[in-house]
């Protein structure tokens, strides 16, 4: 069904990792790379991976960059981003993978192996934002669930004009969702979260170029020099 749209957050992104910070921070190019670091302490709950990977996420596909030994169901990684960006951790031997954002803090991670999809962080506002609105999401997408057996019934009678009016149900809560997307970018400009969600409509099936165009004129500045936000930018040809 299209509630895999939820993946959506799963949408996706470039990492920029530098191993040694600048002791005052450093210039390149038109960026300044500060001596801020990123430090993840991670618990794992209810299964017992050897070894975590911290994967950078291009489009559909994930490439390991780092990783970490898991002792006593803890692991730590460090290191430095440029820019907040979400990032997927995958686990040897488990066929699982967990999205969150990275950005330069510390903060934690736990991840219970039944609800992995949904760790619980601490000390991370950013992803405090996300999991706000992936809640929200999913209390809209829940109603396709409802109409779920509906479909499934139409579908095994053939009765085309059921399916036509369930269909035209979903329609209409997929533009709610779409909705409170855009909403939500707009209260929340000045968020890097702002930019991965806007990043996430170029995804959709049907993209609206010009919607996605004003939603970007209004992001702030800072936000604008985000990856995500370039991504939005490279594609609309404003560079």
């Amino acid at each position: 069904m299209k509630k895999v749209v939820l993946v959506f957050l799963l949408g996706f992104l470039l990492f920029s990792c530098k191993k040694e910070p600048s002791q005052n921070g450093k210039q390149t190019g038109e960026r300044i790379i500060t001596n801020k670091t990123f430090i993840l302490e991670g618990y794992i709950e209810n299964f017992n991976p050897n070894k975590v990977y911290l994967n950078k996420i291009i489009e559909n596909s994930i490439y390991p960059i780092d990783s970490s030994e898991v002792v006593d169901n803890t692991f730590k990684l460090s290191g430095i981003v440029e820019k907040p960006e979400r990032f997927a951790l995958t686990f040897e031997n488990y066929a699982a993978i967990t999205i969150f954002i990275i950005e330069n803090k510390s903060f934690t991670i736990s991840i219970n192996s039944e609800t992995i999809n949904d760790p619980f962080i601490k000390g991370s506002e950013l992803n405090s934002q996300l999991i706000t609105y992936k809640e929200k999401s999913k209390e809209i997408f829940k109603q396709i669930d409802y109409l779920f057996p509906q479909f499934q019934k139409a579908r095994l009678e053939n009765d085309a004009p059921q399916l036509n009016k369930i269909r035209d149900e979903m329609k209409k809560i997929e533009m709610e969702h779409l909705n409170f997307s855009y909403k939500y970018i707009a209260q929340n400009k000045e968020s890097y979260v702002a930019a991965m969600i806007l990043r996430d409509q170029l995804k959709a099936d049907t993209i609206d170029t010009l919607r996605i165009k004003e939603a970007y004129n209004i992001l702030s500045i800072e936000v604008k020099t985000a990856p995500d936000a370039e991504i939005i930018a490279s594609f609309l040809n404003l560079h």
